[in-house]
């Protein structure tokens, strides 16, 4: 079968990996899987070429230009399926089947955010869904909100969980290193991802409870964009409260399954998240979590293996902070062992895989 996988490009970002992880499986079970991209952006790039997957950069001066080129690439590149991800990929897929097509249009719903489907765009974008034959969501959380939104496609909606594939790791654990707690963040540098509330909640701590944790957070600034305003208020933030020892800003890495793996707890604090990756991902390698009450929260994390806090409530977040920062070594081995446990029922490769097949398949 020959599959498109449309993306904007294969920058740092959580749908860029889902959708190159996706095209990983795919090729791995034996189907003909070509990417394509229109943006900037070669994070994932590597891992493309490694497993040998087509990928084709769409090049193009203005947005009319680009919505051209990529209805003649699809239309003329004789795919079976066509799955894209994200609002504008979205569209693009949907309207280059205006006409009609010979190949299965599948769409995927990535974001939890409700202004996204309230604004102008999103109620445009959401007319040109009636081309999809699917439209995928990976979380349940998602799934209600695209029911509310978008309540005449309901028929079209499916929840695929995103897949986890770790890469071989390396790395040796160490609990408590220091005497302390040591916490990994793995998120960009956005006002939505929380950084300022995490650090209002551990300027709230005592000297006591920041000294017995540590905080890494790695994640991009937008900086080609300019965006990059969250990041510097969280550095001005860090030194006015003085916790330059507690809190670590780092550029994003590669090889963030080691870095997770030799931490103690994986931790998340976003307003919003579609299905957390950073968070399926420290499950897998089987580690606590503390997360915000964002997307199935209640299908990942419960008292067995982690905490739970309130994003706009830094007194909920220190509080989590605070139980982490109390944990035992048995205690941490034991809930990281009940996020193994639950990772490998809920993001299964093999299950995912062949959910996706199922549907590229009817």
């Amino acid at each position: 079968m020959n599959i498109l996988l449309l993306i904007d490009n294969l920058g740092s970002g959580g749908a860029q990996r889902q959708i190159v992880t996706l095209g990983i499986l795919l090729n791995n079970f034996q189907q003909n899987v070509t990417i394509l991209t229109y943006s900037e952006g070669g994070f994932f790039k590597q891992d493309v070429q490694n497993n040998g997957i087509n990928h084709y950069y769409c090049k193009a001066s203005n947005l009319f230009s680009r919505i051209l080129k990529v209805r003649k690439f699809i239309r003329h590149g004789k795919y079976d399926v066509v799955i894209s991800f994200m609002d504008v990929p979205n569209f693009l897929n949907n309207f280059a089947a205006i006409g009609g097509k010979s190949w299965k249009v599948i769409t995927s719903e990535r974001s939890s955010n409700i202004s996204t489907f309230e604004s102008m765009k999103g109620k445009i974008f959401s007319i040109f869904q009636r081309f999809s034959d699917f439209i995928v969501c990976n979380s349940y959380n998602a799934k209600q909100i695209c029911m509310k939104y978008m309540n005449q496609y309901t028929n079209k909606l499916r929840v695929i969980y995103n897949p986890v594939i770790l890469p071989l790791i390396t790395s040796e654990y160490r609990p408590k290193q220091n005497n302390k707690i040591n916490i990994i963040i793995a998120a960009s540098y956005q006002y939505l991802k929380n950084p300022l509330g995490l650090i209002n909640a551990v300027s709230l701590m005592s000297e006591d409870e920041k000294a017995k944790i540590e905080i890494n957070w790695y994640g991009r600034a937008d900086v080609a964009k300019g965006n990059t305003q969250a990041y510097d208020e969280s550095k001005t933030l860090i030194k006015q409260h003085r916790l330059e020892d507690v809190i670590h800003l780092n550029e994003p890495t590669m090889d963030i399954a080691n870095v997770m793996k030799s931490a103690d707890v994986i931790a998340l604090f976003s307003k919003l998240e579609g299905l957390p990756n950073a968070i399926c991902e420290g499950m897998m390698i089987g580690k606590p979590i503390i997360m915000t009450k964002v997307s199935d929260y209640n299908n990942l994390v419960d008292e067995s293996n982690g905490f739970l806090c309130d994003w706009d409530n830094p007194e909920s977040i220190k509080n989590a902070l605070v139980k982490a920062a109390n944990l035992s070594v048995e205690q941490i081995e034991l809930m990281g062992a009940m996020s193994r446990e639950k990772a490998k029922i809920l993001f299964s490769t093999e299950l995912i895989i062949n959910q996706w097949i199922d549907l590229t398949g009817k």
